[in-house]
């Protein structure tokens, strides 16, 4: 019962955080510049024209976990998925409260019972122990659903407010904080995470 009751009430918040990169435009950052063909030669006008360029590149990074549990949106989907969880263990307790009882009853009127009784009572309590494991199994599926639904809503919900507010104040691309493998040292991204999450509350508010 210890397994089940901490995969039904386990971290919420963790399982509905995923990784997301988001590109406010289409248009694509500044590639790195060429490495010279002789190391000595000095940047020439064009490639000094790049460097320039690509400084003015505004890039933004989310922390999508941060912003999933700081957000009004976040923490409605985990109190909402809490809420399920604690529902169904409340079920899946009540029913396995009954088990021992019945077990508890048979097992002390065993020595008056005959074979033919002892073998009744062992199939009728088979059947109820089949049925709380498939209400378990049900509840696990039942969570599992919720929480796929509510990870993709919040997850479209994050994304749009990070392109939105990529637009509205010049950022040529958003990124997720753990999403990005490289990123050439003259582009220099600036943590959004708090503006966003500011962002959303504004939104809501109207």
């Amino acid at each position: 019962m210890t397994r089940f009751a901490t995969l039904l009430i386990g971290s919420a918040l963790t399982s509905l955080v995923a990784s997301y990169a988001f590109a406010a435009e289409a248009a694509p950052a500044a590639a790195p510049a060429a490495t010279p063909a002789v190391a000595t030669a000095p940047a020439t006008p064009a490639l000094a024209k790049e460097e320039v360029q690509a400084s003015a590149v505004k890039v933004g990074y989310v922390d999508m976990a941060k912003v999933a549990a700081e957000s009004a949106e976040g923490k409605a989907a985990t109190d909402a998925l809490k809420t399920k969880s604690e529902k169904l263990r409340t079920k899946i307790e009540a029913r396995q409260k009954q088990i021992e009882k019945q077990k508890a009853a048979i097992e002390a009127k065993l020595p008056t019972m005959t074979q033919k009784e002892r073998a009744a009572k062992g199939n009728e309590f088979q059947k109820k122990v089949e049925e709380y494991q498939k209400l378990v199994r049900a509840s696990e599926l039942e969570i599992n659903e919720l929480q796929d639904k509510l990870t993709n809503e919040l997850g479209g919900v994050i994304k749009k407010a990070a392109a939105d507010y990529a637009k509205a104040n010049g950022y040529l691309l958003m990124l997720e904080e753990k999403g990005v493998l490289y990123l050439d040292e003259s582009v220099k991204p600036k943590d959004l995470t708090e503006e966003v999450v500011a962002y959303m509350a504004k939104k809501q508010g109207k």
